[in-house]
């Protein structure tokens, strides 16, 4: 799988230039690297009903399980608009995302959130990253068209938390679309339906739940991670669904907020949806390399970044098309790394990538936003910028050379 104007002069990367502070001054992620400008465009759409998992939540007493009607995702796309330069704010809901990450570390007393809250709004309130929101998709040259990829965030995270990875792949002429799950593993999420309702959904504690037809509970949240791992596939499902339905022409029913200005989806013909590409970090990569094997789905190729292998435990289908994995030195010194290294004993066609001096949430935005003294006292020992190019480098080749032999590399020279 290639770009879709490789006959283009050849363009020169110019890597983006990172204060040793992050973006705690600028407020602002680093340009992309591509050739491409990127446009931003947010999407929520209805899908049929459905409900996922029989326990009871002690603050939701009324419901059953996880139900979802609609699924909500950012696209992440080539444009030549001439718009001037747009930024994009990153975390729109910082106080709920607080309150859902405090919520997910148990230390939800209001003093602690508070505290929370005014120290995340000094370090990370109003950063943005770059796109220009609703720009038209740019047209392809000849016959091509745009190829597809949907990433899946891993729990505890969000769809805009790897914007950086999304955007540089967009750069570099990939629409991607990064879905938001609201299975209750991310920290806060709204949910508009189609009669325009809301509902704000964050993360769900296992020990808060009660298994109606089990009479001995859970001891920790491995069936609560397999409930939410089918909700991801159903959410994969709607999104592919919308998105194939726009390749065909037909109409468009959107949900979202009542903010947005109209979308124009005419030229989204463009957009090579059949066969894509499936990626994701940590849950996301479980949700990914399970996706890759389910009848439902025909992807092209698998590419995870240190996914969450203890997932997959009872899962034992083998995946027929090419799989990346990137993993950071910190993955790679742990067990699930041993457990993935099993997994590909079975995959006929794989590559594997471990980049040296970088850290599970190396592949997230986290560590372009913090200051570097913070990110080497969180185990990140080489710049971020790196991390993010190598990551996005590496799966471009992958995706270029289709994956056709079977590799096991560790890159352990640190930059």
């Amino acid at each position: 799988m290639s770009s879709s104007e490789d006959a283009e002069t050849p363009h020169i990367q110019a890597v983006p230039k990172r204060s040793p502070y992050g973006a705690l001054f600028s407020r602002t992620l680093p340009h992309y690297s591509g050739r491409y400008r990127v446009g931003v465009r947010d999407v929520e759409i209805p899908i049929p009903k459905q409900s996922f998992g029989k326990f009871k939540h002690k603050s939701m007493p009324n419901e059953v399980g996880i139900t979802i009607d609609t699924v909500m995702f950012t696209l992440f796309y080539p444009t030549e608009s001439d718009a001037k330069d747009h930024r994009v704010v990153w975390f729109p809901r910082l106080r709920r995302t607080v309150e859902g990450l405090m919520k997910m570390s148990n230390s939800c007393s209001r003093f602690c959130t508070l505290m929370a809250y005014a120290g995340a709004a000094v370090v990370i309130g109003g950063t943005t990253f770059p796109g220009i929101p609703n720009a038209p998709l740019k047209a392809p040259s000849g016959s091509t068209k745009w190829p597809l990829l949907l990433f899946s965030h891993g729990a505890g995270s969000s769809r805009l938390m790897n914007s950086s990875l999304c955007g540089e792949m967009a750069s570099r002429g990939y629409v991607v679309a990064a879905i938001e799950h609201r299975d209750g593993t991310g920290p806060h999420a709204r949910i508009v339906n189609q009669d325009g309702g809301k509902k704000d959904f964050s993360w769900i504690q296992w020990s808060d739940l009660n298994w109606i037809d089990l009479t001995e509970q859970p001891s920790d949240d491995t069936m609560l991670r397999n409930v939410q791992l089918e909700v991801r596939m159903a959410e994969v499902q709607g999104v592919l669904s919308a998105l194939q339905k726009v390749a065909r022409g037909e109409p468009f029913v959107s949900t979202g907020p009542p903010h947005l200005p109209p979308s124009n989806w005419d030229e989204w013909d463009y957009v090579r949806v059949d066969t894509p590409v499936i990626a994701g970090h940590s849950f996301g990569g479980s949700l990914a390399m399970a996706a890759a094997t389910d009848s439902r789905f025909s992807f092209s190729h698998v590419v995870v970044f240190d996914p969450a292998m203890k997932r997959l435990q009872s899962w034992n289908r083998q995946i027929t098309v090419p799989l990346l994995v990137v993993s950071s030195e910190e993955f790679s010194a742990g067990a699930e790394f041993l457990m993935l290294r099993r997994t590909l004993s079975d995959v006929p066609r794989h590559e594997v990538h471990v980049i040296p001096g970088s850290s599970h949430p190396s592949f997230s935005d986290v560590f372009l936003i913090l200051p570097d003294y913070v990110n080497r006292m969180m185990g990140l020992a080489i710049d971020p910028v790196y991390v993010i190019n190598d990551t996005v480098d590496k799966t471009m080749r992958f995706l270029e050379n289709g994956g056709d032999h079977v590799t096991s590399s560790q890159a352990m020279r640190r930059p």
